[in-house]
């Protein structure tokens, strides 16, 4: 049985869901994402993982039901993901996560990677040289809020959630429209305005740096037809992490075997204590 509650991690109330018990596998979501707004669009389907290992999922900082905090960079959402485990008593654990959260947990990786038994990668961001013209576009995006006003600004993301998804999913599972848009919460007007600006600030560190992480079996996933999710990200962190395996999703019936795939990775790496 899953259970969501508030806990004090660091110096924030975040909003914790768990459920099963054994080796803990923590999961980060996307921007402006949340528990709600995942379980809404059902790609990861988590009511079918293992009861056996522990699933650990929260609302990042300043999302969902988590209070909002003064920074949301990819380096402070990597150290909560680890003060969240230290919480829940966990000393090691396989991180994951979902875009955003995909930095969230190889941030955390980098900072403590002996607490790291696996690492799930989806849908990289934009990375390196790449993540000049993303962070751009972030820039842009909070000058326009600043034009609309913040209240106005946040009606309008929240409506155009959907479009983050590649239009080929899309045509084929159009219902996965509405999901995205049921499923996001409307986010506060300035915790909006300070996730973009941390997405803005945000990137991996230099790739040398990756050289630590050569230990961590890694399972990475990526699809095409998505910019903010480019290919060479996913196809760059293959490259960087010699234990990796790397699956692209090119259709529906791709997508509809990550759930499976990413089990089998959690249960084949997650350490028992």
């Amino acid at each position: 049985m899953s259970y969501s509650v508030r806990m004090r991690v660091g110096e924030l109330d975040l909003n914790v869901r768990q459920v099963g018990s054994g080796a803990p596998f923590l999961w980060a979501h996307g921007l402006l994402s949340s528990i709600e707004a995942e379980d809404a669009l059902d790609l990861l389907q988590w009511r079918h993982f293992p009861a056996s290992l522990r699933l650990v999922r929260y609302d990042a900082r300043g999302h969902g039901d988590s209070a909002p905090g003064a920074q949301a960079g990819w380096d402070v959402l990597g150290q909560d993901m680890l003060t969240l485990a230290t919480t829940l008593g966990e000393s090691r654990f396989v991180a994951g996560g979902w875009s955003m959260g995909c930095a969230s947990a190889l941030h955390a990786a980098l900072l403590a990677p002996a607490r790291i038994d696996g690492l799930v990668l989806m849908l990289p961001p934009s990375l390196w040289e790449a993540r000049v013209a993303q962070a751009a576009r972030y820039r842009r995006a909070i000058a326009l809020a600043q034009v609309m006003g913040p209240a106005r600004f946040a009606r309008l993301v929240a409506s155009e959630a959907g479009a983050a998804l590649p239009p080929w999913l899309l045509n084929a599972a159009p219902h996965l429209a509405a999901r995205a848009r049921h499923g996001m919460r409307q986010l506060s007007a300035p915790a909006l305005l300070t996730l973009y600006q941390g997405a803005a600030a945000s990137d991996l560190p230099p790739r040398a740096a990756l050289a630590a992480l050569g230990a961590i079996p890694a399972l990475i996933v990526g699809w095409t037809g998505d910019p903010v999710h480019p290919l060479e990200s996913a196809r760059e962190l293959q490259r960087l992490l010699p234990r990796s395996s790397l699956f692209i999703a090119q259709n529906h019936d791709d997508v509809l075997s990550i759930p499976a795939r990413l089990r089998a990775f959690v249960q084949a790496t997650a350490r028992r204590a």
